[in-house]
């Protein structure tokens, strides 16, 4: 087995292991965000000038605020001077330690208030050492607030991406263990899939296809956009020193996933065979969705404005066409594209569900950012299978194309060149092999007198019992004509002579005619025993030469290349033009 294969194989294992993982992904996700609000109801009102924190309290009391269920997503305003919101517990609720948490968090600063002033102030971006939270923004409520107590935020003004968001009033016990299952899922699925990249780096450079180096841009990039988007890059891995960048590093993730995932489909795929004018829409598409996010970054607010409209419904535009390309290749015959479309599908839905969230739908599905991430890990492993499944289809074509580039295609067995590559791997083991050069006796008669239909039929009957007379282990090969060659492996000189002995007598029963007289053909071989420091050249040279003393001295035998000058020969009374055709012992000379 080569180290190919090995390296397939123990990649296909490792994409396995990981799929049974990447698999309960699915199941940690409800988990670790089914959770009951805890919060009876909210509501909320933009920030007045001058307005304190008491007023504010104040005017939510008297009904002047937005009313909303805490339990719902809801976009929060946050232009202006921000947007005060307030959060009523439940009369039943019980005295003790209480956690604040907003599971969905927006790209901005959150501050908790009460009637005299700040408490705290926390965003995704920052870490909180008393109250680690990961993937979510999170409030310890003062011990000496009252349960009944209005809850006061404030969301300070931004200008990312106005998300919905929701809120949950839970004890500290129940908030470890959704966080700690969230930590889990996070964890597992960004680690799948910079495995899975990292896999494909490195089959990138084995098999230098740019093929995988795209799927890992792709799946890396993906990676990095949901470790910004959900927080993991500033908690746990404390990174907080890219905060100031976090926004524009979000957008230029997700330019980078769309466009390579558009080039390793293209590729992947083989739009170029299947879907050819589709590829250079993908392609214009990728070169549109990569300047539209380089326009994000220019100083003007104007054009930022203008790229934060289009960039949403861009992306959307990119991945229904990304669909629709993939699956005319799949009605094409294209088998990456099944592979493709099995790990992209699911992505996209929850992509697009996402996207109607933040247009106001689906107010009472708050676990989609989780489930992206792990259908971003389900994903890389199910284009990886599909990598694997592409190179071996790949590595069969190739290998079956050099099985018919080596064999002879009349008689089935090496031609000259594959003959010689292997027998030159053969003798490679330094061990005993003896070589029997063939040739067929009065070939060129039975193609003047019966034809070049009979001369075929002779040399693939001769080349059907040298197998079935050999053993698998012998290389067979045509070496040209009407030539043969024998590599007899681990044999000495002795058995090598007893085998082609037995080959003389073989195909000369087999009463192959040679002409219209009933003379049949014969077989003179020359035969040569492995040498200290034997090249294959000088044993086929050696073979070569016995076997014109066997042509020499009468023909239909064996010569060995030990006694050329004297050799002692096996006869065979000639069967054919030269002699009778009914002897075929072999008889000693004198």
């Amino acid at each position: 087995m080569t180290w190919y294969r090995k390296a397939c194989r123990l990649a296909l294992r490792g994409i396995l292991i990981l799929a049974a993982a990447g698999g309960t992904l699915l199941f940690i996700v409800p988990g670790a965000v089914a959770n009951p609000s805890g919060l009876t109801q909210g509501a909320w009102r933009a920030v007045q000038p001058g307005e304190t924190p008491a007023q504010a309290l104040q005017a939510a009391s008297l009904g002047e605020f937005h009313r909303f269920d805490p339990s719902h997503l809801t976009r929060i305003p946050r232009d202006g001077l921000g947007t005060w919101v307030v959060l009523q517990p439940p009369v039943s609720e019980a005295p003790g330690q209480r956690i604040l948490s907003i599971p969905s968090p927006p790209f901005g600063t959150v501050a908790l208030y009460d009637a005299d002033g700040l408490l705290n102030r926390n965003a995704i971006t920052e870490t909180d050492p008393a109250l680690p939270a990961h993937g979510r923004i999170a409030f310890m409520l003062p011990q000496d607030m009252s349960v009944h107590a209005p809850i006061l935020l404030k969301f300070e003004p931004s200008t990312a991406l106005n998300a919905p968001v929701n809120f949950h009033l839970q004890s500290p016990q129940a908030f470890r263990q959704v966080d700690t299952k969230w930590l889990v899922m996070a964890s597992a699925s960004l680690a799948v899939m910079l495995a899975m990249g990292l896999m494909a780096l490195c089959f990138a450079a084995m098999l230098r296809d740019a093929t995988f180096a795209w799927y890992a841009l792709y799946v890396w990039s993906y990676a990095g956009l949901q470790s910004v988007q959900t927080g993991f890059l500033f908690q746990p891995l404390h990174l907080t020193s890219l905060a100031p960048v976090a926004l524009p590093v979000g957008v230029t993730l997700t330019a980078i996933s769309v466009a390579s995932a558009v080039l390793f489909m293209v590729r992947f795929c083989d739009l170029r065979r299947y879907a050819p004018w589709l590829r250079r829409l993908m392609l214009a598409m990728a070169l549109m969705v990569a300047l539209v996010a380089g326009l994000d970054l220019t100083p003007y607010p104007a054009v930022r404005d203008l790229v934060h409209v289009l960039f949403n419904p861009l992306l959307a535009l990119s991945a229904g066409l990304m669909v629709v390309t993939s699956s005319i290749a799949l009605l094409r015959g294209s088998r990456a594209a099944m592979f493709f479309l099995f790990g992209w599908l699911p992505l996209l839905v929850l992509t697009a569900l996402t996207s109607a969230q933040v247009g106001g739908a689906l107010p009472d599905v708050d676990w989609l950012n989780q489930a992206s991430l792990a259908a971003g890990a389900i994903e890389a492993l199910v284009l990886a299978v599909g990598l694997a499944d592409r190179t071996l289809n790949l590595r069969r074509d190739h290998n079956l194309a050099r099985e018919l580039a080596d064999k002879d295609p009349l008689t089935g067995i090496f031609n000259r060149r594959g003959w010689i590559d292997a027998a030159e791997k053969s003798l490679a083991d330094g061990r005993t092999h003896t070589l029997l050069f063939m040739d067929l006796d009065h070939f060129k008669t039975l193609n003047d007198q019966l034809g070049h239909v009979a001369g075929d039929y002779a040399l693939a009957s001769v080349a059907q019992n040298l197998k079935t007379e050999l053993r698998p282990q012998d290389l067979i090969g045509r070496f040209g004509g009407e030539e043969f060659v024998a590599l007899l492996h681990a044999t000495d000189r002795d058995k090598a002579r007893l085998v082609a002995e037995r080959l003389c007598r073989r195909l000369h029963r087999m009463e192959i005619p040679l002409d219209r007289e009933d003379h049949f053909l014969t077989i003179s071989i020359g035969m040569a025993t492995r040498r200290p420091h034997d090249s294959l050249s000088s044993l086929v040279e050696r073979a070569d030469t016995a076997m014109y003393m066997a042509k020499s001295q009468g023909r239909n035998r064996v010569v060995d290349d030990s006694r050329v000058e004297h050799p002692r020969q096996t006869l065979l009374r000639p069967a054919g033009p030269a002699g009778s055709s009914d002897a075929t012992e072999p008889v000693e000379p004198v």
